[in-house]
């Protein structure tokens, strides 16, 4: 079925177009209803994830995920970088 935009009007403007069909009308009516559709279900997803989410008390604390998610290479790195932070701090008041 062909879109009839306003960039595939005739050169003479709108003298010749005859407007949409009512198969053109029906046809987009079916396409934005699907749209609708995916989108809802898509909310109705993210919102019941977000809901297990706070359900399980996973939703937030840094603490919990920083002692369930890091490494043991993750925390040598991590005690790296303070170690250096506090030793610059250090000889900063030292000097």
């Amino acid at each position: 079925m062909e879109n009839k935009v306003p960039s595939q009007l005739p050169a003479d403007g709108l003298k010749k177009w005859s407007g949409y069909t009512l198969d053109d009308l029906r046809y987009q009516r079916a396409v934005n209803h699907v749209k609708m559709e995916v989108e809802r279900e898509r909310l109705a997803t993210a919102t019941h994830q977000i809901i297990n989410r706070q359900q399980s008390g996973l939703g937030g604390g840094i603490m919990k995920k920083m002692f369930t998610g890091f490494t043991v290479i993750d925390y040598a790195l991590l005690a790296y970088q303070a170690t250096r932070q506090i030793r610059r701090i250090y000889r900063m008041f030292h000097k």
